[in-house]
């Protein structure tokens, strides 16, 4: 019966996308660094000797990035061949995949290799690290992953335009009253050419971004900014005195990551 519900599970939770039919172009570890041979795969160019075709998981995004690209170019009037070569850095968190752990409505039904995708908001998934097929994690609130200790949770939430919308936050501190979670993003930042020869050109390259958001009495994580005043505003009147004394005495900086889980890790102590 146990055999029969995990095939079945199967079928439900994961659709999967081919990285590299013939083991051949996408070697271990390349991940999500953009190289030509995984242009030519992404472009279907099979004149450049890459007949195999693959993609970056449910990765729509990465084709409107270049075709936004070339169509701004098209219109400064200049002629770009870009190339994913162009773009410098990664999509993921950690290229390398780590073996994490699969959980239905809060219990572990399986174990995998995991990695994240922070440009596309996307859990990509093994049987082993070098596995030749990747697939992608279903993007439903009952499922979410853990990856060497870091909890990635398909939610609901409050973006930083007030719109409400779903995607992974990794919980940071977790209490009665107050949870901090956190987003790791992958932002990607145009290039600038050199319009002269004392110029210096910048490369298009993806940026590390963190987001905070923060849920109270157990309602829908909102966003916060990494700001004295905003993150006071954040907790109740009761708790506002007190907090405001400990960032005080501890001199925290709300800039800083372990400083700003201190904070709540202490307000939740009120």
């Amino acid at each position: 019966m146990r055999r029969l519900f995990y095939v079945t599970f199967g079928f439900i939770i994961f659709f999967g996308f081919h990285a590299n039919a013939q083991g051949n172009i996408h070697s271990p570890g390349e991940g999500g660094v953009f190289t030509a041979n995984r242009l030519a795969g992404l472009k279907g160019n099979s004149s450049a000797g890459y007949a195999e075709e693959y993609d970056l998981g449910n990765n729509p995004s990465a084709m409107n990035l270049f075709s936004d690209l070339r169509m701004k170019f098209a219109r400064l009037g200049e002629e770009v061949n870009l190339t994913l070569d162009d773009i410098d850095g990664t999509i993921y968190v950690d290229e390398s995949f780590q073996l994490g752990a699969l959980y239905h409505n809060g219990v572990v039904f399986k174990r995998m290799y995991a990695r994240y995708d922070a440009y596309n908001d996307e859990i990509e998934l093994r049987t082993s690290p070098n596995a030749e097929t990747t697939r992608a994690m279903v993007k439903n609130e009952e499922y979410s992953c853990s990856i060497q200790g870091n909890e990635f949770v398909f939610m609901e939430y409050v973006d930083e335009n007030g719109a409400i919308v779903k995607g992974y936050l990794t919980p940071m501190v977790r209490g009665r009253e107050y949870v901090l979670y956190q987003k790791q993003l992958k932002v990607f930042k145009e290039g600038k050419l050199a319009k002269t020869s004392l110029d210096r050109p910048f490369p298009h390259r993806f940026l590390d971004r963190t987001k905070y958001y923060v849920s109270i009495d157990g309602g829908t994580p909102s966003y916060m900014k990494t700001k004295k005043k905003e993150v006071l505003s954040v907790f109740s009147d009761k708790d506002q005195k007190e907090v405001k004394k400990y960032m005080k005495d501890k001199r925290s900086n709300v800039d800083k990551d372990i400083d700003l889980l201190n904070l709540f890790a202490y307000a939740n102590t009120l």
